[in-house]
């Protein structure tokens, strides 16, 4: 293991994102100290034996980066690892300018280093905070300066100029050195995310092709056992018992069950691949509502709830739709409305103008709504809200799927829901015309 992963706290090793963000940081602080070392050295060279005070500063500044990488390895807190180091070079940087000039100080560029380090890896409280006591410290060095509070300077004037230079030099060293290691790791996260893409695309178009091989291949043995259980129903040579009539009925109902599950995740996994058409065209949502609302009559009956028709026979909504689509979505919705109703319930349909040239149809029951806490849930794929109050059964498709349908005919799909006293589903599509009719 290298120092600098040993330096990344053990907890976030296998968390690509969060591991570079560390090692970028443990990077640039180790920077810092590095050039600073470099600085100590050629001072040395140039300069001979330095002030006390001034090989003090040099310590603190070169060891005061390490203390923060070790802080943040210890506290997997990068805030408080940076605001720390951060403030603790300001006083440092603030303490050498005070004792060679001030405002004037060679010092000062060693500023560079701290606004570097927070522009590239700071947020917004980070900026904010450390920001503050920088501006605070050059104010103070300012009136320092103005109001001649200053100590004599251990730096001789004719050494300033050099100073000033190696300064300058290793604080934009430091600046282009950290941005070096940043640019580097960055391109290294681009490179792991394409490849991550790459291999979640063709993961999920391996998962498209086996749904669709798979659902096919269900399909054909269900649709057999179906039509089994028809022929044994109906079989009159001899007639089966009452027992054997229920077993059949049993056996049919778990077929269309499970052929509706297998249906459905071929619809899902046909949409997400692209594969859907959808043929636009003037649709009359008196066409399409009636024949809904007969076909889940049956089951609504069966149930207890009550199915009204509240959209206004006087008037013929016309609205821009797949007629196939817009009848699978209306069917969905209506289907939920009575599967979660509650017994002698009621499933209202109704139709009103929405947004500009856009119209509105709402399905709403009186059934025992929608924590709110998972409403957020509702149109994920396989996510079975009601599962557990219920003794419904189903994948969990259903309203992803009349969302991908709806927003397919440049529509819009959402709710209202209040727990314990029902939920509204609508959908919202273009309008082509309102046809008033003859009565």
């Amino acid at each position: 293991m290298d120092v600098i992963s040993w330096l990344v706290p053990q907890s976030l090793v296998n968390d690509p994102k969060k591991n570079t963000r560390h090692r970028g940081i443990a990077k640039s602080l180790l920077t810092i100290s590095l050039v600073t070392l470099l600085m100590f050295v050629g001072m040395l060279l140039a300069r001979g034996r330095l002030p006390a005070a001034e090989y003090a500063l040099f310590a603190a500044a070169i060891l005061t980066p390490i203390a923060g990488v070790l802080l943040i390895r210890v506290t997997n807190d990068i805030t408080l690892g940076l605001v720390t180091t951060n403030i603790a070079g300001v006083v440092i940087i603030a303490v050498w300018a005070f004792l060679t000039g001030g405002i004037l100080s060679f010092a000062l560029p060693g500023f560079l280093a701290n606004l570097a380090l927070l522009s590239i890896f700071g947020n917004i409280a980070i900026l904010l905070v450390v920001g503050a006591v920088m501006l605070t410290a050059i104010m103070l060095l300012y009136a320092a300066t103005v109001l001649g509070w200053l100590p004599a300077s251990f730096a001789a004037a004719a050494d300033v100029p050099g100073l000033m230079l190696t300064a300058m030099l290793g604080s934009v060293g430091i600046v282009i050195l950290a941005g070096v290691l940043v640019a580097r790791d960055r391109a290294l996260v681009k490179a792991r995310l394409l490849s991550a893409q790459r291999a979640a695309e063709q993961s999920s178009r391996a998962k498209t092709v086996f749904l669709a091989s798979m659902g096919n291949e269900f399909r054909t043995p269900l649709n057999t056992l179906i039509e089994l259980a028809d022929k044994l129903h109906n079989d009159t040579a001899p007639p089966p018992s009452a027992e054997q009539l229920a077993a059949i009925d049993y056996i049919k109902a778990v077929g269309v069950h499970l052929l509706g599950m297998v249906t459905q995740v071929m619809d899902l996994s046909r949409i997400e691949a692209g594969g859907l058409k959808v043929d636009m065209e003037p649709v009359r949502t008196d066409q399409i509502i009636p024949s809904c609302l007969s076909i889940i009559a049956l089951k609504a009956r069966e149930q207890g709830v009550t199915v009204v028709d509240a959209c206004d026979s006087s008037v013929a909504w016309v609205v821009w739709a797949d007629r196939a689509l817009l009848t699978q979505v209306v069917l969905n919705l209506l289907s939920n409305a009575v599967k979660f109703n509650r017994q002698g319930g009621t499933v209202t349909v109704s139709c009103q103008p929405a947004r500009a040239a856009y119209l509105r149809i709402a399905i709403a029951d009186t059934g025992s709504g929608i924590a709110a806490g998972r409403q957020g849930e509702l149109f994920e794929p396989f996510a079975r809200l009601g599962a557990e109050t219920t003794a419904s059964q189903g994948a969990g498709l259903g309203l992803a799927i009349a969302k991908q349908l709806t927003e397919r005919m440049k529509g819009r799909i959402g709710f209202q829901s209040t727990e314990g006293l029902g939920s509204t589903f609508w959908v919202e599509l273009p309008l082509a015309e309102i046809r008033p009719l003859r009565t």
